[in-house]
């Protein structure tokens, strides 16, 4: 779908196909991850020394059909009012949503429990790949016409390619031709972020959901639907779908179709899904969003030059990494590895006394945090620099100094001549995505500060990662743990993100300061 972008088995990003296979983790598939209930557990797990057949009381007929309810006259007829003229539709548990934009949600889809039971039980079976980028985080199979082997499966892709994409076209009156599906496993702390769907010639996006009946709202995994600004750039979240187990959902794949799946938070359920697309035999036209980059920050165009400070770096770096040798170490170890992280770089007073002014209310001393989106290309809070408390401004002010820049000269040989920079806050849920900046532009030398995670076992994500935009497959050449008061030092010639910050993370607050310089 629908589930998005990526709920796919040749998932693309940037126009380029991703088949990343993997094992499947024990944590997601195994007494961590229920996929069954237990009463149907060890049938299927040993269903490969056992014959084929059902007994003849179980025998499932090889067509599926669709909830009666929604193939009746009155209900088509109703429903194509409705469709064609943008109107809210509600006919006993269904509904039709027009704003943010159409989505149409089934209960009951299928009229036939049982193959809904043998699917899931066939979810056993099939190979999961990992699919794990700067947008998302989930266990995939392949596409459905490649799993001949699992029966119910197969029974289900040829009611999507005969019976439910005809009835779809029929309803909503797009001409659809193919469909393209997969089977998605999400377990704890799985997430899809958001996007559009935009990719080609797919028309009509849907899901199928899964789930044991007692799936909480607790346990996450909701479709959220998100409206949008007056750029026709996504903003918040208005709607919440529940996975709800035999419920089908699809919308048409539009300009401002933005939607995610929240994270999944049980230890001991999953998500479970078909989802895909229905495509049209001409690829629609897509209009992308006109993106106004920040006029400051990271991601902006605005470099400050050095700048004269009365500061005294021994008042506020460790002794060692001022000392000579020390210099040359860490010279020699970058020209090798392109990074170095360097532990206690801050004198530990620096640092409690930095936490302290960070978390003071905000009234009290002026410090305010502006949320950065749009949220289809980050997700975090930014520092306003305005009445800022004495110490923190100047730790600032430290990066900016013509000080700073000759000790970056020892650490690396490098002739930096300006800077851009951010003191971010961080909090479960936030994000920062590759998008489509412009990573080539020019070489930086990144320096990343990671402040309030004294352990980083309690913060699940947030880490920065570096990778090529260029490979098929998003491997990190280098990935940054948030460590508290380590100075990470990096050479970027590649693109960066930092991975999706969990809300089962024990640690619920950190803040990051990252300086990229350049020559």
């Amino acid at each position: 779908m629908g589930d998005g972008n990526s709920e796919q088995d040749n998932i693309t990003e940037n126009g380029k196909e991703l088949d990343e296979k993997a094992e499947v983790n024990s944590e997601k598939q195994g007494s961590h991850c229920k996929l069954l209930a237990a009463s149907h557990s060890e049938k299927s797990l040993n269903s490969h020394n056992q014959s084929n057949e059902e007994p003849p009381c179980k025998q499932f007929k090889s067509s599926v059909n669709i909830n009666g309810d929604y193939t009746n006259e009155k209900f088509i007829t109703k429903f194509k009012e409705h469709w064609n003229n943008s109107k809210p539709f509600l006919f006993n548990n269904s509904e039709l949503i027009v704003k943010p934009f159409k989505v149409t949600i089934l209960p009951n889809f299928i009229e036939d429990n049982f193959l809904l039971t043998k699917i899931r039980e066939e979810f056993n079976e099939i190979e999961w790949h990992k699919r794990n980028m700067d947008l998302y985080e989930f266990l995939q199979s392949s596409d459905l016409k490649h799993l001949g082997s699992s029966k119910y499966i197969s029974i289900f892709y040829k009611f999507l390619e005969e019976i439910a994409m005809k009835w779809i076209s029929d309803i909503t009156g797009l001409e659809l031709v193919k469909v393209s599906a997969t089977c998605s496993l999400y377990g704890d702390t799985d997430y899809l972020l958001v996007h559009d769907d935009q990719q080609e010639d797919r028309m009509v996006a849907f899901i199928l959901y899964l789930t044991e009946p007692d799936w909480k709202e607790s346990y996450g995994g909701n479709l959220q639907l998100l409206n949008k600004n007056e750029f026709n750039e996504p903003l918040d979240v208005v709607r919440d779908i529940f996975p709800s187990n035999n419920q089908f959902v699809f919308f048409q794949v539009t300009n401002d179709s933005y939607h995610q799946v929240s994270e999944v938070t049980s230890k001991n359920n999953c998500r479970l899904s078909i989802n895909g697309w229905f495509h049209s035999k001409l690829p629609p036209i897509f209009q992308a969003p006109l993106y106004n980059p920040p006029t400051n920050g990271i991601f902006s165009q605005h470099f400050i030059s050095p700048q004269e400070a009365d500061i005294d770096l021994s008042d506020w770096i460790s002794e060692e990494y001022l000392d000579d040798k020390t210099a040359e170490d860490i010279q020699a170890h970058i020209e090798e590895n392109s990074e170095i992280s360097l532990c206690s770089y801050f004198k530990q007073v620096v640092i409690q006394t930095i936490l302290e002014e960070l978390k003071i209310d905000d009234y009290l001393l002026g410090i305010h945090w502006t949320q950065v989106g749009p949220p289809n290309r980050f997700l975090y809070s930014k520092l306003e620099e305005k009445n800022l408390p004495h110490t923190l401004e100047r730790l600032l002010l430290l990066f900016k100094s013509e000080q700073m820049f000759d000790l970056l000269k020892k650490y690396t040989d490098l002739d930096l001549k300006c800077l851009k920079y951010e003191m971010q806050k961080w909090t479960p849920g936030n994000y920062m995505l590759l998008s489509d900046y412009d990573w080539a532009e020019r070489n930086e030398l990144d320096l990343i500060l990671y402040l309030g995670c004294t352990d980083p076992n309690s913060v699940i994500g947030g880490r920065t990662m570096y990778v090529s935009v260029e490979d098929e497959v998003q491997q990190a050449f280098i990935t940054v743990e948030p460590q508290e008061n380590n100075l990470n030092i990096i050479f970027r010639d590649t693109a960066r993100f930092t991975k999706y910050f969990s809300k089962q993370s024990t640690c619920k607050c950190f803040y990051m300061l990252i300086c990229s310089y350049s020559e």
